[in-house]
C-alpha cells in the first residue's frame, strides 16, 4: 500500500525558522556535533574540561561571557583516568562535579552508536557530551569506512538536535602535515562532514607554552577569531584578546612577555582590591573595566590568584584563599 504525501514530504512552509542556539559562540552550537582535533599533548581535553566546568557552574566561557545557568554535562574519557587525573582537573576548574557525569564502563564496552548514549543525555538533561578520543568509542564501526561512519554520525546528529544538546568529539590529528586541515583528522572525511564546526588546536612556533585554537570550518556562521590559551599548574588561562588581534605578534618571546606584564598589573590590582576583605564580583568587575583592564586579564588573574567565589544573599564575592598559617596569601 503506498504510503500517503504526508507520511513522506514534509513543505518547508510548515517548518517554523528557528535561529541557532550556541553554547560557545561561534565554536559549539547546542544540538549539532563539533570536532576538535589536534596532536596529543596539544591542551585538547584542558580545553574540554575548562568549557566543562564553566557549563556546569554557570561560569565563564572563554570570550568573558558568564552562561545563563549551570548545566549538566557527560564527559566520556579514555585515556585519563576519572579520580586521578579528571576529578582532580575539574576542581582545578570549580566545576560542579554533582553536574558532570560518565558512563560507566566497567560492566561493558560503550560505543557512540549504543543506546546508553541517548539514554544517559536524555535523563541527565545533558547539554554538553565529550567524547574523548572519538577513535575510542567507534564499536565496530572502522573510522576509515564512509558508508558506516555516515549512518553512525547521522544518528548521533539525529539525537544532539532531538536534545538540545551540544556534542564534541575530539580527535588526534593523522601524520599528513602537508594537507589542508580538514583533512587531517583521522579517518574518513565523513567525521569533519558532519560536524557543523571544526576546531583544531595547536601552538605557535616560537611559543609552544602557547595554545591557538583556530575554527577551520563553520557551516552554521562566520568563523571565529583564533583564541589563545596557556596550561598554567593552576589549570587552562585564557590570553588577552588584546594580544588576539595581532597573532603574528604573539609569535614571539618579546610579545609573550607583554602579555605577562598585563597579567601581572591584573594580579596585583585583584590582590590590592581583594587584600583585606571578600568583594562583591559585580564590584571588582566595575573597578577593572574602569581601570582599562579587559574581562579576560581579570579572569586569568583570579585563576592564577586561586580567588574563590562564593554565593552570599543572593550574590557572588570573590576572596582570596587563605594560608595554612589562616593569613591571607601575600
Amino acid at each position: 500500500m503506498p504510503a500517503e504525501s504526508k507520511d513522506v514530504l514534509m513543505r518547508y512552509s510548515d517548518i517554523n525558522a528557528n535561529s541557532v542556539s550556541w553554547l560557545w559562540k561561534p565554536f559549539i552550537a547546542y544540538g549539532k556535533i563539533t570536532t576538535i582535533q589536534g596532536d596529543p599533548g596539544e591542551g585538547k581535553s584542558s580545553l574540554m574540561l575548562n568549557i566543562a566546568a564553566a557549563i556546569s557552574s554557570g561560569g565563564t566561557l572563554p570570550d568573558g561571557s558568564r552562561c545563563s545557568q549551570a548545566l549538566n554535562v557527560i564527559y566520556q574519557c579514555s585515556e585519563d583516568g576519572a579520580a586521578d587525573t579528571i576529578k582532580p582537573r575539574l576542581l582545578a576548574e570549580h566545576a560542579d562535579c554533582n553536574r558532570i557525569a560518565f558512563i560507566n564502563e566497567d560492566s561493558g564496552c560503550f560505543s557512540l552508536d549504543d543506546e546508553k548514549l541517548v539514554f544517559a543525555i536524555s535523563e541527565f538533561k545533558a547539554k554538553l557530551v565529550v567524547i574523548d578520543p572519538i577513535q575510542a568509542y567507534l564499536g565496530d564501526a572502522d573510522l576509515s569506512y564512509v558508508g558506516g561512519m555516515r549512518r553512525l554520525l547521522h544518528r548521533l546528529s539525529l539525537w544532539a538536535s532531538a536534545y538540545g544538546c551540544a556534542i564534541v568529539l575530539v580527535g588526534h590529528l593523522n601524520k599528513n602535515e602537508g594537507s589542508k586541515g580538514l583533512y587531517r583528522g583521522l579517518g574518513s572525511i565523513d567525521v569533519v562532514a558532519a560536524a557543523r564546526s571544526v576546531l583544531q588546536v595547536d601552538h605557535l612556533d616560537a611559543r609552544p607554552d602557547i595554545k591557538r585554537v583556530r575554527q577551520i570550518k563553520n557551516n552554521l556562521s562566520t568563523k571565529g577569531a583564533d583564541v589563545y590559551f596557556r596550561i598554567l599548574p593552576q589549570g587552562l588561562a585564557w590570553i588577552d584578546h588584546e594580544s588576539e588581534e595581532r597573532p603574528e605578534d604573539i609569535d614571539s618571546p618579546e610579545a609573550g612577555d607583554m602579555v605577562m606584564s598585563k597579567q601581572e598589573a591584573g594580579i596585583e590590582v585583584l590582590r590590592f582590591l581583594l587584600g583585606e576583605a571578600p568583594m562583591k564580583a559585580c564590584d571588582v568587575i566595575g573597578l577593572f573595566e574602569k581601570r582599562g583592564i579587559s574581562r579576560r586579564t581579570l579572569l586569568i588573574s583570579k585563576k592564577i590568584l586561586g580567588v574563590q567565589s562564593s554565593k552570599r544573599a543572593g550574590q557572588w564575592f570573590w576572596e582570596l584563599p587563605a594560608t595554612r598559617s589562616g593569613h591571607r596569601d601575600e
